[in-house]
């Protein structure tokens, strides 16, 4: 099979539907969940791209301890503010 044989096939597979709730839920396929090892309570970052909506898994608070330096005591709660503006920062400069 060639390369470009294989990427049809695992486009194909990872393609599927999901129908928008009244409250703006969707559900994500099956294979989609399982190729990226999501599970309930997993966090997703949205934006928009070339006016396509992606999703992308982001790392969880625990995950990321360690990745904002400080010579004093954070309470968790600014702690979890410091990560989240990080990310929101870098992901903003990813899509811009």
């Amino acid at each position: 099979m060639t390369k470009w044989v294989i990427i049809c096939i695992i486009s194909i597979i990872m393609d599927g539907f999901s129908t928008l709730t009244q409250k703006g839920q969707v559900a994500i396929p099956k294979a989609i969940r399982d190729y990226f090892n999501l599970k309930a309570s997993d966090k997703l970052y949205f934006s928009i791209d070339d006016n396509k909506i992606v999703a992308e898994p982001v790392q969880g608070i625990e995950e990321m301890r360690g990745i904002v330096k400080s010579h004093k005591f954070l309470a968790k709660k600014e702690y979890k503010k410091i990560v989240k503006d990080a990310i929101l920062e870098k992901f903003e400069r990813k899509n811009s």
